[in-house]
């Protein structure tokens, strides 16, 4: 390295050793500039300078700490490294902190070789791993929603900027000062959310056990803690005033986050197909694929009561609006985590709760599911597959949230529709534009191309009734699978679909802190 005092001679005092710092800074600083060969607005960055000087003091450290054992002079070197990060992201302008670290990493002055700082900085993440690069430990039958992330291999370098998630709520609402407290504790910004009111609903927090908070405590902290830097827009339609939904209330609010061209629109909500009144479907899939045809990728959950969706009557059924083939309808799993790692995931079932996942008997297959085998319906004839796709779900390897004050632990396919709506924030951003109404390719590319987590073992079956089986290939029960963010959208970026060009994103080992 250059700038390396010798080994022997007289020893020099703190004002020398202060001029030979900056003398090093000013070195380091030319030779940084020349070999990045910057632009001369990045030139003229306060913010870079600053960092070159920081970076020419930790040239100067190593100097002044030669004679330390090498141990303690790397652990010197590591803190140093640290310091400096710290110093690039202390600024409000996040673009230049990014700018500024890539650059000291790609001048040699940082060393970043297993990606922990880039991932650090581009989450917008303060806290950096430990010196032993090892995560927090935390309780094992517990997940946060950036431990998901990384279990699923969300690509890196991307936080949600620029995508608005859409959430449709009925009664309930959201308390900022429980949201304050659960993003302070994964260390990520609280979210920018707007409620919209439809029809006379709003944000209401009923503060009971009804579950109505809960579910959109669940949304607003999942989604959020998967792409931290998108907006949330939450549509609070009435409460049902009779058994099932308001058909107008859920069409209305579908074309209310249509209107104000939301990205990514959830609905946590569904209704077994046939407690549905056909005009009532008619209604809301009219919005539905409105929404779709507007480049809206729609998410809903396929259920938590396994292969009858609840009914009584001996007989499979599948949940509505899962069942429309303008939405990606999503299941559940039960993961086994070791070392920060899924060891094995199964098709989630305990007791009376499992995943939803059948045929609808309400939509004819669409030809996109040509290609797999979607078994019949019980008069023979075809239908609708679900899910298309499957992500952690177990109760007892829940999420952690915080809701009236509380931390809690929830889980159910509800849980996943906002998993997944926060992945399909991060693949818009780093694709370039919005995937849109994505579900066919999942069925003509995604899955033939294997991108997924396949999942082989269990079933949905409860109450006496046969479940359907997970095994190879598209199922339904575990649709294509989990998902793994980084193939995802490497696939996007070499089989574009769109005009945008996509941003380069890299395997990095992602961090596993809870």
């Amino acid at each position: 390295m250059a700038g390396v005092a010798p080994k022997n001679g007289p020893s020099k005092t703190e004002d020398e050793i202060k001029a030979d710092e900056l003398h090093v800074r000013q070195i380091e600083a030319e030779k940084a500039l020349k070999s990045a060969n910057a632009p001369w607005w990045r030139r003229a960055d306060p913010l870079t300078l600053a960092i070159l000087a920081a970076a020419g003091s930790l040239v100067g450290n190593i100097l002044s700490e030669h004679g330390k054992a090498k141990d303690d002079q790397a652990l010197e070197q590591t803190k140093a490294q640290y310091n400096l990060v710290l110093q690039a992201m202390a600024t409000n302008d996040a673009a230049a902190a990014k700018r500024n670290i890539h650059f000291f990493i790609d001048a040699g002055l940082l060393a970043d070789g297993d990606c922990r700082i880039r991932n650090a900085i581009d989450s917008d993440n303060p806290v950096l791993p430990s010196l032993s690069g090892t995560a927090p430990a935390g309780p094992a039958n517990l997940l946060s929603p950036p431990l998901v992330a990384s279990l699923y291999n969300f690509p890196p370098g991307v936080d949600g900027r620029g995508q608005t998630i859409g959430i449709v709520e009925f009664g309930g609402g959201f308390d900022r000062k429980d949201l304050e407290q659960y993003f302070s504790r994964l260390k990520l910004p609280v979210p920018e959310i707007i409620a919209v009111p439809v029809n006379g609903g709003g944000n209401h927090p009923s503060m009971t056990d009804d579950g109505t908070d809960m579910q959109t405590a669940m949304d607003i902290e999942i989604a959020a803690g998967t792409a931290p830097r998108a907006h949330l827009k939450v549509y609070f339609a009435p409460v049902p005033k009779t058994e099932g939904f308001n058909a107008a209330d859920f069409a209305q609010a579908v074309r209310q986050a249509t209107a104000d061209q939301v990205s990514v629109l959830l609905i946590g909500w569904g209704l077994t197909e046939s407690r549905w009144k056909d005009e009532d479907i008619k209604l809301v899939d009219g919005a539905l694929e409105q929404a779709a045809k507007q480049g809206i990728t729609v998410i809903a959950l396929s259920g938590e009561n396994g292969v009858t969706d609840g009914m009584t009557d001996g007989r499979r059924h599948v949940s509505y609006p899962a069942s429309s083939p303008w939405v990606l309808s999503v299941g559940g799993t039960t993961v086994k985590i070791e070392d920060g790692k899924i060891k094995s995931e199964k098709i989630w079932r305990d007791g009376q709760s499992a995943t939803g996942g059948g045929v609808s008997e309400k939509f004819a297959r669409p030809d996109w599911q040509n290609g797999v085998k979607v078994p019949l319906r019980a008069d023979g004839s075809t239908g609708r597959g679900l899910p298309d796709v499957v992500a952690t779900a177990d109760p007892a390897v829940g999420y952690t949230l915080f809701v009236h004050g509380n931390a809690v632990v929830v889980g159910g396919t509800g849980a996943v529709v906002p998993l997944w709506g926060g992945l399909i924030a991060l693949l818009n951003q780093a694709n370039g534009h919005n995937l849109g109404y994505v579900t066919p390719r999942f069925y003509r590319e995604f899955g033939p191309a294997k991108l997924f987590r396949e999942i082989t073992e269990g079933d949905n079956g409860v109450s006496g009734v046969t479940g359907f089986k997970a095994g190879p290939g598209w199922t339904p029960v575990a649709g294509w699978g989990s998902p793994d963010g980084v193939k995802l959208i490497n696939w996007l970026r070499t089989h574009p679909d769109g005009t945008s060009t996509a941003a380069n994103v890299t395997a990095c080992p992602a961090t596993t802190s809870q």
